[in-house]
């Protein structure tokens, strides 16, 4: 995968709170040599009068299980529609404080791959857990095939039927995924790793059932687990 050595469009926010179950944004696999100074240039340009302004959120988490990934970090720029990405975007593209921002982030940090996405509107769970400060993620990343999402998204219905609310599951579409080849993602949520990897949260037997009816649809690419670290 094609490194960045500038963080370019790299949380293209300027950025106030919104929820984090927004619609729309990107997610950043990202190598940081000195997460101190990562922090520091971040919480600079958020707290500054150009960097509260915006519409989007950012939740920067330390990557705990890397899966294929082979970053430090992962970071989600959300917004609540395209509308205000594309508002933020156009501002930063002549700001001289974000190209400021960007430069210091630069030297701290390399993306490594990058991917947009949005929200399905399927979901299930406590939705609270998502906005909390603490919590850890599971990210599933897989493809399926067009004529196959329908039968996908039913399967996986029926599966989170039989799940209680100790993890948040959302489905989201992938876009620009280049050579991964991903369609879509689950990210599961929880307050901590044993509510989100004991493996109790959905039924055994709804388990069992979902893997049995996506078995020739989903092919898994990749999946790693994290843990947050900030928000903004």
């Amino acid at each position: 995968m094609l490194k960045r050595v500038i963080l370019t469009i790299f949380f293209a926010l300027t950025c106030q709170a919104t929820t984090l179950n927004a619609q729309v944004g990107f997610n950043y696999d990202v190598n940081v040599t000195d997460a101190r100074a990562f922090l520091f240039a971040m919480n600079s340009y958020m707290s500054s009068s150009e960097g509260s302004s915006g519409s989007a959120s950012v939740a920067l988490r330390q990557n705990l299980a890397n899966g294929l990934t082979k970053t430090t970090h992962n970071i989600a720029v959300i917004w609540p529609d395209y509308e205000s990405m594309q508002r933020d975007t156009a501002r930063n593209a002549t700001s001289s404080q974000w190209a400021a921002f960007q430069a210091s982030l630069a030297q701290v940090a390399t993306i490594e791959s990058n991917v947009m996405f949005s929200a399905t509107g399927l979901s299930t769970g406590d939705s609270s857990v998502v906005a909390s400060p603490n919590q850890f993620k599971r990210f599933i990343n897989f493809r399926v095939e067009p004529q196959n999402v329908a039968r996908y998204t039913e399967a996986l219905t029926e599966l989170w039927e039989g799940c209680d609310d100790s993890v948040h599951h959302a489905l989201f579409s992938l876009f620009g995924s280049g050579e991964t080849g991903f369609t879509h993602a689950v990210v599961q949520t929880a307050a901590s790793a044993e509510d989100l990897l004991d493996g109790t949260a959905c039924s055994t037997d709804a388990t069992v059932e979902f893997f049995s009816e996506v078995s020739d649809i989903r092919e898994v690419m990749n999946e790693f687990v994290a843990v947050q670290m900030a928000a903004w």
